[in-house]
């Protein structure tokens, strides 16, 4: 094996291979259960609510893409946050993004170890079957170069081959027993009222941020990005389309289940548990591997370690781990009831729209021109509403803004 400094880190995935890294990111597992709920509370005007945040995530999407596509680095969001106003907002981008990563994805994995246990029948604990699946997707995400770009089509490519295959077979089973109806949305208050539910769910651009180095061709960063919104956004309103079609009855929070029981009730019961798991296992391979890219980063920062900071056969093996070793961590946190999965997703909420508001003005300073503060308006008005209407929000971004301050201040990141 070849030990490399993180210098020498080279970008090794093709357009293709990107598209399924940045769908892998995105994807999880809130398209098994959220199309559902949402029907549930405003019927057949819920899929203008997945519409609306198709939209509603359009300026997030471009703001990455040209950030991105201009200043190609490991340390993504972070990094844009250094060129645009220096260390201290560097280094609370960096940390409002660990914490909103390594807090939303152990409670990926612990509902995805419950889908695990449907489809095996285990009685294992979830949280040991938690930590089994973060340990499957760092193996798959130390490997570099060609190995790596293998392992995605591997991975991306059979997750999401599955979910397409089951959506486009029951939607049109569902079409053939019940017709296609759509009408205008009855009630514009109600569809508004989910978007704070479900828009997290076209969250994962700022983490694929991470991967704009990745890439042999710097071009395809931005191509990539395009083509994974137009995946992600296809499958979430084509669940939602399934929802609305199918007019399911029952069982809400497994929808895509419940519609294969009304239109297709020969499909065998293993194929939600599978779909899930395959979602799961795929979210978490690709958000290890964009995180530690930012660990990368902040260790030849000297933020981290600088042995974290290596490179063996073009991976960085020593941020995978470290990755790893958080985010079981943080399963253990929450085993023993220091954590619980709607505090860990509230939290990786708050810490994401923090990030999106320092991304869009970094936009602004970088980029300047009347198209970056369209830009930054469509991020900064919603994103701000958002977080002054808990307070709780604010108090936990400004802890998060005093602790930045205070490593700075004392000397304790020092730049090479």
């Amino acid at each position: 094996m070849k030990d490399e400094s993180q210098g020498e880190f080279k970008g090794h995935l093709g357009l293709a291979s990107g598209i399924l890294l940045i769908v892998t990111i995105i994807l999880g597992s809130g398209i098994l259960v959220l199309p559902g709920l949402v029907f549930q509370k405003i019927g057949r005007d819920g899929i203008y609510a997945w519409l609306a945040c198709s939209l509603l995530s359009v300026p997030i999407l471009t703001t990455m893409v040209v950030l991105g596509s201009a200043y190609p680095n490991t340390g993504g969001v972070a990094y844009y946050a250094k060129l645009a106003f220096g260390q201290y907002p560097e280094l609370l981008v960096a940390l409002l993004f660990l914490g909103a990563t390594l807090l939303g994805l152990p409670s990926i994995a612990i509902v995805g170890s419950a889908y695990l246990q449907k489809l095996t029948g285990s009685s294992v604990d979830i949280h040991l079957l938690a930590a089994l699946l973060i340990l499957l997707a760092a193996f798959f995400a130390l490997s570099g170069g060609e190995t790596l770009s293998s392992g995605v089509r591997l991975v991306g490519g059979s997750s999401l081959f599955l979910l397409v295959g089951a959506l486009v077979a029951l939607i049109v089973l569902a079409v053939r027993a019940s017709g296609v109806g759509f009408s205008r949305p009855s009630d514009f208050l109600s569809v508004a009222s989910q978007i704070p539910l479900i828009f997290f769910s076209f969250t994962g651009w700022e983490i694929a941020s991470h991967l704009s180095a990745d890439f042999r061709n710097p071009k395809n960063f931005g191509r990539a990005m395009f083509f994974a919104f137009v995946l992600v956004c296809s499958a979430y309103v084509g669940s939602a389309a399934l929802v609305h079609i199918a007019d399911i009855k029952a069982n809400f929070n497994t929808p895509i289940f419940q519609a294969a029981a009304q239109v297709a009730p020969f499909a065998p019961g293993w194929l939600v548990p599978l779909l899930g798991v395959s979602l799961i296992v795929a979210n978490l391979f690709g958000s290890v591997v964009a995180v530690s890219r930012l660990v990368l980063y902040l260790s030849g920062r000297r933020f981290l370690p600088a042995s974290l900071g290596y490179l063996r056969d073009g991976a960085p093996r020593n941020s995978v781990y470290f990755v790893a070793a958080s985010l079981i961590v943080i399963v253990v946190c929450d085993k023993i009831g220091l954590l619980d999965i709607e505090m860990m997703f509230s939290l990786a909420g708050t810490n994401f729209i923090a990030v999106y508001v320092i991304s869009a003005i970094a936009l602004v300073r970088l980029r300047g021109g009347l198209a970056a503060w369209l830009l930054a308006a469509a991020i900064l008005i919603p994103s701000g509403l958002i977080i002054f209407s808990a307070t709780s929000s604010v108090s936990y971004i400004a802890s998060t803004a005093l602790i930045a301050y205070v490593l700075v201040r004392n000397n304790r990141t020092r730049l090479i």
